[in-house]
């Protein structure tokens, strides 16, 4: 309650107690006063009831009359009612001053003797007061006379009162130099900056400046100042550079399995964690405010407060622009530093131990592995790449957010002096910090990347790109073709004669370097030319490569791209959320650094490692041999090179993903790949149906003359007639439903068509022994080319499917080319096993003129092995036409006894086509063996009829020798054909027992039944019946093929007139 309440003064004068029984604060205080003032217990009692109701008869202009008529008065108005309180206060207090008079009367009477006392002291007290104030105006007087003396001590007594203080200010100046060490070593910099200005400020006054025995004290302060200086110019580089302990928590350790980079535990003392990051930058300070220094606390243990107070103290002593020149000076030097650093971290952590990298060890192990590039060689190696890097980030990471948090603090200090001589200064974009950083990193990468040799053309490159202006711009897109070479050393084998003319040359630069450094000759690296090697390092220089690289804890491959990249990706990233407003497209921006990257380091090593595994993989001896695990991907053997291929191409498809920039690259090395695998596919196809092996590698120019040095079955197969034909067969198209009569016109197209390019160069020519293949290895080769081939169009085409049914339905007739159309025929043709590596990512998002090319290359291989497929075929074909026209031409069939065996050449025809049949059938299915096969038995019957009249001489016994190879071709042929195809031999068979029936019966039999065979075939055996009969020596032994217009006789004329009549 109040005591200016009106609701607690009116009303309750009675009581003077408020709602709750309490007294007012304001009455307590009043009733406190007065026991204070009696201070007497007795009287205490009495007056709180006198105070209760009764304080009126205090007040000074109190009435007793009026009191008392009041207490006579009965009335309402009157008091009474309250006589009786009246009297028994009364009689308390006559009570109470009785106690009291009784208690305290001793000390009455003592009180009036003190009193008397106290009376003369005062008195005379009253009368030395008199008289000093007489003296004091007495020395007034006095003073107010002018004495010259006086002055002159006064004066005195100034100057001495400033030289007292002069010494005590140089005594403090001169203890400058302990305290400054004392706050040092305690990190205190802040403080010991601004006593250090203060005291520079002094020493450098006026006043100073006159006394001469200062200099040498103001030269140890200058020093201090430099000293002062460097120790925070240190002190920041530790901190800045994660070399302080205390820095531990700004970056993290790599830990197994890590995806990203770790959040950073330690932030600058302004952010708040209430507010997100896009809301309040953690890096922002307050540009009014003046930081104060903690002396109760270690300032190391909170990096970004210690770079704060390093930053206020260089402002202090006004050298912040100096700072931060140096800071941009020694960045790189720094860097290189802690990459250094970082490597013998990692390296004390995994015991890396030189690493000698066996490749042949490597492909016996991990034969599939060599050929991807999204693969490293070992998981060991894979975990120490992986811990570098991603330890390395979170370092550098922490550096950029120190610079940032610098560059702030510059901004801050610049700001607060603004207007003064020393508020001028620039500041460092971050532009000049993240260039020598991403050089380092790109160096690094590329380190991993390339081998010792390319390094100097990747320093030469990467230092084009730290230095160049804004007049490159227009050079930037034609980098990419720039940075190809017209040769590598690389590619270079070792010369014992180079080497043997280089030692001399060695070893004369060491001689005379050990002449120059007489000091050093006894110095086992200069002996052993390791320090040749060594690099300087410029502290200036922008270059890392050129000051010298870091130590490789693994070998460099393009293999580490696969743990590369993940890192890196994930370190931009980052640097995108800790610098949300820098410019990410500008021209050293982080998308230009990986696109630069991308251009200049990653896609030319990927391309050059795509062409080593090209050569790794086709040009060894074991190239075209069955792959180990061919079975996990077919049932018939595939070609190692074939296999490798395709984990080539569909890691530069994973690749493509992961990293996906300038996706037309990766395309474009994919189409080498199969260039490149279809040359040498071409090349090894000439050389197996060559003649003798003598095919090399023609121009265009030579290419009419260089046919003629192939296989007849090789040659054949390359013609676009017979092909057309060939193409139509039922088995090669998988025509179930195929017309009878349309093979059987096919096959007879094949035949006619075959001896016309068999008779091409010369007429009725007989084949020769060196127009055949006869290495069964050769033909297995063909075969397995044949299925590699088609598998591989079918392992590429499975990553175009993949892309396309995620944008068009498959097997969409829109926009689908004849290529297209073409080389998906193979997509389906086979149940695939399995596939190399599995395909979640690897597609080829081709389109446009991209898609029409790789379905031309696509389109290339089938017919590249359709062609090894009919040159098998053909192949069989030569080999029956050979020896059959050998065993017509060159058989005896004038025989004077029986003959029981087959003609040797039938013998060697059949043991021919088994061995030819064995051949396709370890590399081929049974449906193309039975496309090899088909139609043989009707080319047989052809050969043997149409060639017929080569025989020399026959007689019967030469006639049933004849029946007998046919018989034994016939059963040989069931091994290959089907019965209903192998029946066809019974025409052959037919036309030779022709020759027992004599000339007449044979035309009677013409006459009765009609013609099976043609009028020619007719004249043929009519000739060699004829002939048998006729015992003159005037018979023909050239040989030369009879004609129906040779010989005209009566057989002849009847043959021709019952032709004749069964034709009307």
């Amino acid at each position: 309650m109040d005591v200016n309440n009106p609701f607690t003064l009116t009303g309750r004068k009675a009581s003077g107690r408020n709602r709750n029984g309490m007294y007012p604060i304001a009455r307590q205080q009043q009733q406190q006063q007065q026991k204070e003032q009696y201070g007497f217990p007795e009287l205490q009692a009495v007056m709180e009831d006198i105070h209760n109701g009764w304080e009126f008869m205090l007040d000074e202009d109190f009435d007793p009359v009026t009191l008392a008529l009041a207490l006579m008065d009965d009335s309402s108005v009157g008091k009474g009612r309250d006589y009786d309180t009246f009297q028994r206060i009364y009689y308390d207090l006559d009570d109470a001053l009785h106690i009291i008079v009784d208690d305290y009367y001793k000390g009455f009477n003592n009180s009036i003797g003190t009193f008397g006392g106290v009376l003369q002291h005062i008195n005379d007290s009253r009368n030395r007061v008199t008289q000093m104030k007489a003296n004091l105006k007495k020395c007034k007087a006095e003073l107010l006379e002018k004495h010259t003396d006086l002055l002159n001590m006064w004066s005195k007594t100034q100057e001495h009162k400033e030289m007292l203080s002069l010494l005590e200010t140089i005594e403090d100046i001169r203890s400058t130099p302990e305290k400054l060490d004392n706050m040092t070593s305690n990190k205190h910099v802040l403080s010991a900056a601004t006593l250090l200005v203060n005291s520079l400020k002094t020493i450098n006054s006026k006043e100073m400046m006159e006394i001469g025995a200062l200099d040498d004290l103001r030269s140890t302060l200058n020093t201090e100042k430099n000293d002062l200086y460097d120790m925070l110019l240190e002190e920041l580089h530790n901190n800045l550079y994660l070399k302080s302990f205390y820095c531990v928590n700004l970056w993290c350790d790599y830990i197994t399995g890590q995806q990203t980079l770790p959040e950073l535990t330690i932030k600058p003392r302004n952010f708040s964690e209430k507010e997100k990051v896009k809301e309040q930058d953690m890096f922002s300070v307050d540009e009014n405010e003046i930081l104060a220094e903690d002396l109760d606390k270690n300032p190391e243990t909170d990096p970004y407060y210690y770079m704060e107070i390093i930053m206020e103290a260089l402002a202090v002593l006004g050298e912040i622009p100096a700072a931060l020149q140096t800071l941009q000076d020694r960045l790189p030097l720094e860097i290189h530093t802690l990459f250094d650093s970082t490597i013998k971290q990692v390296e004390s952590r995994h015991s890396v131990q030189p690493q000698q990298t066996n490749r042949d060890q490597n492909k016996m192990d991990e034969e599939s592995d060599i050929y991807c590039l999204d693969k490293a060689n070992t998981d060991a190696r894979n975990e120490i790449l992986k811990d570098l890097l991603w330890t390395l980030y979170s370092k550098i990471e922490a550096v950029l957010r120190g610079h940032r948090f610098i560059e702030n603090c510059a901004h801050r200090s610049k700001k607060r002096l603004a207007g003064s001589s020393n508020g001028n200064f620039r500041i460092y974009h971050f532009h000049e910090i993240w260039r020598p950083i991403q050089a380092e990193i790109r160096s690094l990468l590329q380190d991993y990347l390339t081998t010792q040799e390319r390094r100097a053309a990747a320093a030469a490159q990467s230092n084009s790109f730290l230095l160049k202006d804004d007049s490159s711009n227009n050079e930037s897109t034609k980098s990419r073709t720039k940075s190809k070479t017209l040769f590598k050393f690389t590619d270079a084998s070792e010369s014992a004669v180079v080497a043997a003319e280089y030692q001399p040359v060695q070893d004369l630069l060491y001689f005379r370097y050990r002449k120059m450094i007489p000091e050093l000759a006894s110095s086992e690296e200069i002996l052993s030319g390791s320090m040749m090697n060594s690099n300087i390092v410029d502290r200036f220089s922008t270059n890392m490569m050129a000051r010298g690289g870091h130590k490789l804890l693994v070998n460099p491959d393009a293999y580490n791209v696969s743990v590369l990249l993940k890192p890196t990706m994930a370190f931009l990233q980052r640097l995108r959320e800790v610098f949300p407003n820098y410019d990410d497209q500008s021209e050293e921006g982080f998308g230009s650094f990986l696109d630069d990257f991308a251009v200049n380091v990653f896609l030319p090593q990927i391309e050059e490692k795509v062409m080593q595994l090209i050569h790794l993989a086709t040009s060894g001896l074991d190239a075209f041999q069955d792959a180990r695990h061919y079975k996990n991907f077919s049932k018939y053997p595939i070609a190692k090179s074939a296999v490798a291929l395709i984990s080539v191409v569909q890691s530069l498809c994973r690749t493509m993903h992961t990293m996906p920039f300038h996706t037309e690259e990766y395309i474009r090395m994919a189409e080498v790949v199969l260039l490149k695998y279809y040359e040498k596919c071409y090349q090894r196809f000439y050389y197996i149906v060559a003649r003798g092996n003598t095919y090399t590698t023609r121009s265009n120019k030579d290419q009419s003359t260089a046919d003629t040095n192939i296989s007849a079955s090789g040659d054949w197969a390359q013609d676009e007639s017979l092909v057309g034909l060939l193409a139509q067969n039922p088995y090669f198209n998988d025509d179930t439903k195929a017309d009878d009569e349309f093979v059987k016109a096919l096959n007879q197209a094949e035949i006619t068509m075959e001896f016309k390019l068999k008779n091409e160069t010369e007429p009725n020519r007989q084949i020769e022994a060196d127009e055949l293949i006869f290495d069964q290895n050769k033909l297995i080769f063909l075969g397995r080319l044949y299925h590699s081939l088609k598998w591989f169009v079918r392992e590429i085409w499975e990553l175009r499917t993949a892309h396309e049914t995620s944008n068009m339905p498959f097997g969409s007739p829109d926009g689908e080319s004849y290529e297209a159309a073409n080389s998906r025929r193979w997509s389906s043709s086979e149940k695939r096993l399995s596939s190399i590596e599995h395909t979640g990512a690897a597609l080829l998002p081709l389109r446009g003129e991209a898609a029409r090319r790789f379905d031309t290359l696509l389109t290339t291989y089938q017919q590249l092995a359709e062609t090894c497929l009919f040159t098998l075929r053909l192949e069989i074909r030569c080999h029956t036409l050979y020896y059959l026209q050998m065993v017509i031409r060159d058989g005896n069939y004038y025989l004077e006894d029986e003959s029981f065996e087959p003609d040797p050449y039938v013998i060697t025809l059949n043991s021919d086509l088994m061995d030819i049949d064995d051949s396709i059938n370890v590399s081929l299915p049974r449906k193309d063996e039975m496309f090899c096969f088909d139609g043989l038995p009707a080319l047989m019957v052809h050969i043997l009829i149409s060639e017929a009249g080569y025989i020399k001489r026959m007689n019967h016994h030469g006639a049933q020798k004849m029946i007998r190879n046919i018989l034994a071709l016939q059963q040989n042929l069931t091994n290959f054909v089907a019965p209903n195809q192998s029946a066809v031999m019974e025409r052959a068979r037919a036309y030779y027992q022709l020759y027992d029936y004599g000339t007449e019966n044979l035309i009677k039999s013409i006459r009765d039944n009609g013609p099976s065979f043609t009028f020619d075939e007719y004249c043929v055996i009519l000739s060699l019946i004829n002939d048998a009969n006729d015992d003159s020596d005037t018979q023909e032994e050239d040989g030369s093929k009879r004609k129906a217009s040779d010989a005209p006789s009566d057989w002849l004329m009847k043959l021709d007139e019952v032709m004749v009549e069964y034709d009307t």
